[in-house]
């Protein structure tokens, strides 16, 4: 065997043997992760019950390693505040539920906050990431506007999209955008024959 080759093989070995993980010992369950910094890791779960807990095998596209007890839903070792894990689902780019909400966890600050407030999981339809509806309801990631043409909503881009009467930056209406010479100019600002907008707000 060629020492490169050996090499590549040790290389993959240590890569694959630190992927997070679960692991259950006795009544105690723990999550195992590694860092170019501390190397190998394992965290114990002091809210994880042993007895119930099992890995969550869920097809998404995310990288997320999920868990569960009869009481929680663990994310990368997280216990999740208010998430029901024996009715925890995937139903696509990034948007997860369980019997009474949804969840995006596509982009957030604090992923205890990614809930997507007031809208009926049931009637959630996906368009082009990250955006969805639910009934009047529009969704980016997880924030939301009520749109009362949303059935003539396009997305532009992951930020910008317009129906026949409105400009819409994210979860905001940019009611005085003037349809017919609106135009991207980056993620963050748009400009029309009047204004230059920023974050949906005119620019002064």
């Amino acid at each position: 065997m060629k020492p490169q080759f050996g090499i590549f093989l040790l290389f993959l070995v240590f890569l694959f043997g630190c992927k997070r993980k679960y692991t259950v010992e006795g009544d105690k369950v723990y999550f195992h992760y590694w860092n170019e910094g501390s190397g190998s890791n394992k965290w114990l779960l002091d809210s994880a019950d042993g007895n119930t807990f099992k890995t969550l095998d869920i097809e998404c596209d995310c990288d997320f390693v999920f868990g569960k007890d009869d009481r929680h839903l663990f994310i990368d070792g997280i216990p999740m505040n208010g998430i029901d894990p024996n009715t925890f689902t995937f139903i696509g780019n990034y948007v997860f539920r369980d019997k009474d909400s949804a969840y995006f966890f596509g982009a957030y600050n604090n992923i205890q906050h990614c809930s997507i407030h007031n809208v009926n999981p049931d009637q959630i339809k996906l368009m082009e990431y990250p955006w969805a509806k639910a009934g009047n309801i529009l969704i980016h990631g997880y924030d939301t506007v009520l749109l009362d043409d949303i059935g003539d909503f396009d997305p532009i881009d992951e930020e910008w999209g317009k129906t026949k009467k409105y400009v819409i930056y994210e979860n905001q209406i940019l009611k005085e955008a003037d349809l017919k010479t609106f135009k991207v100019i980056n993620r963050y600002s748009g400009k029309d024959k009047r204004h230059i907008y920023e974050f949906g707000k005119i620019k002064e």
